[in-house]
């Protein structure tokens, strides 16, 4: 019996502390009547909720949820701010490989030569390649305009022979056409390098 009165003040003590951190939640309802509970409200789950001490004090506020419109607008915002974290990303990936591959502009600058050298290389062998091919086509016409006298074997012969060095040249052309287009995005990617780089560069002295 003696540790009844014990008990008691323990179960005392319980009860004065869960009053002591109970919570009050207050809502307007639909037609602006304030609802009071001592638990979450379901009637006001779409909207604001007020969460007071049981003595009155304010304590927090629940915020109402956002609306289909606020939802897509938040969403609208968090991919933006995704989307600039990752270019910023990129932007500072390109400025370390830049920095780790390139000392100086002549740097870029015997890159971009070292990288158009072969291809500069083909273009002109091409065009050799076009000029004779045309210079062959050519005697080859002249051939034909002084043919008068040859059969109609020997006519279609050199008829033949033009049509096969036309398409020769034609492809010869288109393979130069690819080089010179390769070629202009090689300039174009370096200037970009070099540009980037002076920028980078200019940045850091600031």
């Amino acid at each position: 019996m003696k540790f009844l009165p014990v008990a008691l003040l323990i179960i005392t003590c319980a009860l004065f502390t869960r009053n002591a951190v109970a919570e009050i939640y207050s809502c307007k309802d639909v037609t602006g009547h304030i609802i009071t509970s001592d638990h979450p409200i379901p009637e006001c789950a779409d909207r604001a909720i007020k969460v007071r001490k049981n003595n009155g004090q304010y304590q927090r506020e629940i915020p109402a949820p956002l609306s289909l419109e606020e939802r897509r607008k938040l969403q609208l915002e968090q991919d933006k701010q995704k989307n600039e974290a990752l270019l910023e990303e990129s932007r500072q990936k390109e400025e370390r490989y830049l920095l780790a591959h390139y000392r100086s502009e002549n740097d870029i600058e015997l890159m971009r030569s070292r990288s158009l050298d072969a291809l500069k290389e083909r273009i002109r062998l091409g065009k050799e390649q076009i000029a004779t091919i045309t210079q062959l086509l050519a005697q080859l016409q002249a051939e034909q305009q002084n043919s008068a006298k040859k059969s109609s074997t020997e006519s279609a012969t050199l008829q033949a022979r033009a049509s096969e060095l036309e398409r020769s040249i034609k492809k010869s052309k288109m393979i130069n056409d690819s080089y010179e287009a390769e070629q202009i995005r090689i300039n174009a990617q370096f200037d970009e390098t070099l540009r980037l780089y002076r920028e980078i560069i200019n940045g850091k002295k600031k």
